[in-house]
């Protein structure tokens, strides 16, 4: 069951924290601060990728002010960050049509899969498991290239989808 969540956050980001869960993990996060947005589906300069790990505690969460939230909150603020990545979006699926290939770096492990970055604001996200099956438990790390074919898109996190992956 996915729940939703909200925090101000004085000392590190200075800013409020939203937060999607699925089952107690963080799927979706982001932070409006005062001069910009931070969020887990693209990389940030100070944060890299932005996403609570491990489950989430709803008692400390509670506890130092933070409160659950309705999806429609939650997405109002997602849309508003998604509406300045529209034009990006839209021209890397042009340039990424779906039966292409893709080769990026696995940047980051999150609850959807491995997130590899292709190149700037072009990202995608692979099965774990089907990742792991192409090559040795060594290479299963960030840093490493992987090869895979575009099959759909992730419209809610801007990210391509791909199968088939083989990390190199």
């Amino acid at each position: 069951m996915n729940r939703y969540f909200k925090w101000i956050d004085d000392d590190i980001i200075r800013g409020t924290i939203y937060v999607e869960s699925l089952d107690g993990y963080a799927i979706k996060q982001i932070a409006v601060t005062p001069n910009k947005y931070i969020a887990s589906n693209r990389k940030d300069e100070e944060r890299h990728y932005y996403l609570a790990e491990g489950l989430l505690d709803v008692k400390e969460i509670i506890k130092y002010g933070g409160s659950e939230i309705s999806r429609k909150q939650f997405y109002g603020i997602w849309n508003v960050y998604k509406e300045g990545l529209n034009d990006k979006w839209d021209i890397t699926k042009l340039r990424f049509p779906i039966d292409s290939e893709a080769e990026g770096i696995i940047e980051v492990f999150y609850p959807q899969g491995v997130i590899i970055s292709i190149a700037e604001h072009v990202i995608c996200v692979a099965d774990y498991n089907k990742c792991k099956g192409s090559t040795a438990p060594e290479n299963l790390y960030p840093g490493h290239k992987v090869t895979g074919k575009v099959v759909g898109y992730d419209e809610e996190n801007m990210w391509l989808v791909i199968n088939n992956p083989t990390v190199l």
